[in-house]
């Protein structure tokens, strides 16, 4: 019971509570619900720091004498384990196709790393060339004539408004830093048969690129359901 009075032992928890956290979400593959990629290694280095940090605390927390907790330390731990608490209970997952109309879906994509998309060497899935959405964005706005008319095959999920019955916007999240900042991304289907989708299905597209200005809309030819990809971000 003395140990529990201990204000070390609060601060022992707080370290242990947290490297479970991160070791969990990074065994399992869910890190990439809540950050970029590209942080990965800071993540996994910051877990390692608090394990070194959590194997010092384990060794003090019985040798030294420390002052007992007050309302306001117990309060403050609290405040460090909110964020822990809250993926607990919620268990977060991708973003559902809600988040993407109250954000505002963007048709247009001018990220610092256009010049590398527009570079890349796309793949061939049959006759189409197979992209993303944000490659889709970055050619219609810099390199319009190289898609306009181009047979492209292109998955993301189905978002509907406005009771539109020959069309709907296919979305997917582009994540900058972390979820909190997830940007939803959308193209325009034309597609005769778009009643049939349900709102929030991941479909995979096959059909012919219409560039004008800097809209771009896909004329699908085909669109099939399919799992949500590994990745469901673009990053």
């Amino acid at each position: 019971m003395e140990l529990l009075r201990r204000k070390k032992f609060y601060q022992t928890l707080t370290i242990f509570i947290w490297l479970s956290f991160l070791f969990t979400i990074e065994a399992t593959g869910k890190l990439q619900i809540y950050i970029n990629k590209k942080f990965f290694p800071l993540t996994i280095l910051g877990s390692f720091i608090l394990l070194i940090l959590f194997i010092i605390k384990l060794k003090k927390i019985k040798r030294e004498h420390s002052e007992n907790i007050d309302i306001t330390s117990l309060l403050s731990f609290l405040l460090f384990l909110f964020p822990v608490l809250l993926a607990t209970i919620v268990r977060p997952g991708n973003l559902p196709v809600l988040a993407a109309g109250k954000r505002g879906i963007s048709q247009e994509f001018t990220g610092g790393d256009v010049m590398t998309i527009l570079k890349e060497q796309l793949e061939m899935e049959g006759n189409y060339k197979k992209m993303n959405i944000k490659q889709l964005l970055a050619f219609s706005k810099n390199k319009p004539d190289e898609i306009n008319g181009k047979e492209i095959s292109v998955e993301g999920f189905v978002f509907k408004q406005n009771n539109v019955k020959e069309g709907f916007m296919l979305v997917r999240f582009l994540i900058t830093c972390c979820a909190a900042d997830a940007t939803p991304l959308g193209v325009d289907v034309v597609y005769q048969n778009a009643g049939q989708l349900k709102q929030d299905e991941w479909v995979k597209i096959y059909g012919k690129c219409s560039v004008e200005g800097d809209k771009i809309t896909i004329l699908a030819e085909e669109v099939k359901a399919t799992q949500p990809p590994r990745d469901v971000y673009l990053y």
